[in-house]
């Protein structure tokens, strides 16, 4: 069924009206020129540092049907954009999976019926537009709802949808092995079965980067189901300690084994928001009961390559951008003030893009791309002073202009992921001369860090 975007929704634009100041970590900002004045971003999928897809509304009538896209292939330079469908009055989008920079796929059900659906996909960058799924998938009258369709590779799909008779009551969830050229049902035998009323919700799903065989989805009955073999077989876990009538909003993981879900409630104009995480891919969840202000409500992601995880949020008293270097526990805001803040998606640890609306009378706003500084380094200093190190980049070979000539200085090497992938103990140490360091690690980015009388220096290079 249809997913409520609830913090949006009670406020529409209105803080477009406002003085809006982007956060300082996030101050590229880019235009994807929807065709109406004031479109928002609706959903969003980074397919890697160039390449994004997204669907748009319009941000003044949030409850239309607008089925338009944007896609960009240069990070966010430039956009295009265009619709997916011929009108506006058939379908509405349920989400948007872009495969590579020509290939992306939607699912989307009927407007007027609020039921059954179709997959498109291009395969041109969006230029035309087709129909992926056949005259059988998503078309039980009052019980088929396309939900999602999510790409594990190239070649392995998944799309899924709410529970029918004909697959015994169960979920209605088809695989592809071959890009999307055929389909084929997944047994009801071999998916959970549903509880009384429950159905899946639209764009509420997840899987890892990378990873071929995950994917979890969630429910409007506080459950989330998971596979861990690309669809073939699938299993159940129950978010407890929310009401039985809490949706499951958002699911992110950083890896197969951790990972956090937004739930919500709405009772009259009052909507409660609950967050859990997990530590062993989605079999059990614990509820985080404290949830820390600055968590957004809109929309969670995992931010490639760390520990960490990014959230947005819109609407009075959510207009905020944040991250979590605790799995959750706590969220530190990125800052900026009045920007409604409605998807936002990762790659890696320094590129990002978060969607907001886009004011075309004063072209401002629309889409903000990460600036700040690569993440995920955990320093344990609350001020660290800098080391001074060259080459940098380097080849593995580093020297070091050591802060004070004396003994007992500890020296780590720690990757994006906060893992220590060398330690010494520096000991022979020679007035005037720089430390030379070999390491024979990967080439990437890494944390110098070094520990002289409890005093941290630091600093960030490249190995190439």
């Amino acid at each position: 069924m249809k997913k409520q975007l609830l913090t949006i929704l009670s406020t529409g634009i209105s803080a477009l009206i406002l003085a809006q100041t982007p956060s300082p970590f996030w101050s590229i900002i880019q235009n994807p020129m929807w065709p109406v004045t004031s479109g928002g971003v609706r959903y969003m999928d980074a397919v890697n540092q160039n390449v994004v897809w997204c669907t748009g509304y319009d941000g003044y009538a949030p409850g239309l049907a607008y089925n338009f896209f944007a896609r960009t292939v240069d990070g966010g330079n430039t956009w295009n954009n265009g619709n997916v469908f011929a009108d506006t009055n058939t379908y509405i989008i349920s989400n948007i999976e872009g495969v590579n920079d020509t290939i992306a796929w939607v699912s989307a059900y009927m407007k007027a019926t609020e039921d059954r659906g179709v997959l498109y996909y291009t395969t041109n960058g969006g230029i035309t537009w087709q129909q992926g799924s056949d005259s059988t998938m998503f078309q039980t009258p009052g019980q088929s709802f396309a939900n999602v369709v999510c790409f594990l590779t190239p070649s392995v799909g998944i799309a899924m949808g709410d529970p029918i008779s004909s697959n015994g009551g169960k979920h209605e969830i088809y695989r592809t092995i071959d890009g999307g050229a055929t389909w084929t049902l997944v047994p009801g035998v071999n998916i959970p079965a549903p509880l009384s009323g429950e159905y899946g919700l639209t764009n509420v799903y997840t899987k890892v980067d990378g990873i071929p065989t995950h994917m979890w989805f969630g429910t409007n009955k506080r459950r989330i189901f998971y596979t861990k073999d690309a669809g073939v077989t699938w299993s159940v876990s129950t978010l407890t300690g929310a009401p039985s009538s809490m949706y499951v909003n958002e699911i992110a993981f950083t890896d197969t084994l951790n990972g956090l879900a937004l739930g919500s409630t709405v009772s009259g104009t009052v909507v409660t928001y609950y967050l859990f995480k997990t530590t062993d891919g989605g079999v059990s969840w614990t509820q985080i009961t404290s949830l820390d202000p600055n968590l957004g409500k809109n929309d969670i992601c995992a931010i490639p390559g760390t520990t960490w995880f990014a959230s947005v949020g819109a609407g009075t008293g959510n207009q905020v951008i944040s991250y979590s270097t605790d799995h959750g526990q706590t969220w530190n805001s990125w800052g900026g003030n009045n920007v409604q803040y409605l998807a936002i998606d990762f790659v890696d640890n320094q590129t990002g893009w978060a969607g907001g609306f886009e004011d075309q009378v004063q072209v401002d706003g629309g889409i903000y791309k990460y600036s700040g500084a690569p993440l995920g380094f955990n320093i344990e200093s609350t001020i660290p002073r800098n080391l001074d190190v060259y080459p940098n980049p380097s080849n593995g070979e580093i020297n070091i202009k050591l802060p004070v000539a004396k003994k007992g200085m500890e020296l780590q090497v720690i990757n994006t992921l906060g893992q220590v992938v060398h330690k010494e103990n520096i000991i022979n140490i020679y007035p005037g001369k720089d430390y030379k360091l070999k390491l024979n690690v990967p080439a990437g980015v890494y944390v110098i860090k070094m520990n002289v009388d409890n005093e941290i220096f630091v600093n960030k290079i490249s190995v190439e």
